[in-house]
């Protein structure tokens, strides 16, 4: 099992498991806690002195961020897929990721499909997310889609829905006309596990501090 690093994820679960395909799915423009899991997964992994690699399909990542977020970026490859050209982002998400796979070396592989049209990735097809599981299953590596949705059904073994509850705010009001954003409150719901590890069903919070870099 690899490590979240948030608290109530790990207390149920035991963490997000390898040699396994996992799906963490939340909607697509709200904010939902996707990135506060994703940079705690990786800052997690990369601090035990392993490998990741993260597919990034909608350019999105941000390095400082990351580095703030604890991830040793040194230990981290960031495989940005461009919306130009002749291959489609989602395409080209989906190769890198079977080429790392293929190739081995990481203990985390994440693909961030978040920012993705919903009907671009109901288009791929179940046997595509079949071979991604089976291939996993012989290595020590977490395999880890970010996602609107859980596309690939009964092929993963863990599948958290987030989802935010509340912003928190900061209490002193440091201008005259409004609160500075303290934080957000978020939700994850299993609703699927495929672990050795029993899991009851259970809605676990976890809180993401906003860091404002600038």
């Amino acid at each position: 099992m690899a490590p979240s690093g948030i608290a109530p994820i790990d207390s149920v679960t035991g963490g997000i498991p390898k040699g396994a395909l996992t799906q963490v799915c939340s909607p697509r423009w709200n904010s939902s806690g996707k990135t506060a899991l994703l940079l705690s997964l990786v800052a997690q992994t990369t601090n035990q002195g392993e490998f990741c690699a993260l597919v990034d399909a909608g350019d999105c990542f941000d390095p400082l961020s990351a580095e703030a977020a604890g991830i040793s970026l040194s230990h981290l490859l960031w495989v940005r897929c461009s919306q130009r050209g002749s291959v489609p982002a989602l395409e080209q998400a989906f190769k890198a990721a079977d080429i790392l796979m293929q190739n081995g070396g990481f203990g985390l592989v994440a693909v961030d499909l978040g920012n993705q049209e919903e009907r671009l990735v109901r288009k791929i097809p179940l046997t595509t997310w079949f071979r991604f599981s089976r291939v996993i299953e012989k290595m020590p590596t977490a395999l880890v889609f970010l996602a609107p949705d859980a596309y690939a059904h009964s092929c993963s073994a863990l599948t958290l829905h987030l989802a935010s509850i509340r912003p928190r705010w900061d209490r002193i009001a440091s201008v005259s006309h409004g609160r500075l954003l303290d934080g957000m409150d978020f939700e994850a719901e299993i609703t699927r596990a495929r672990l050795k590890k029993p899991v009851a069903s259970a809605k676990p919070k976890f809180t993401a501090r906003a860091e404002w870099l600038g």
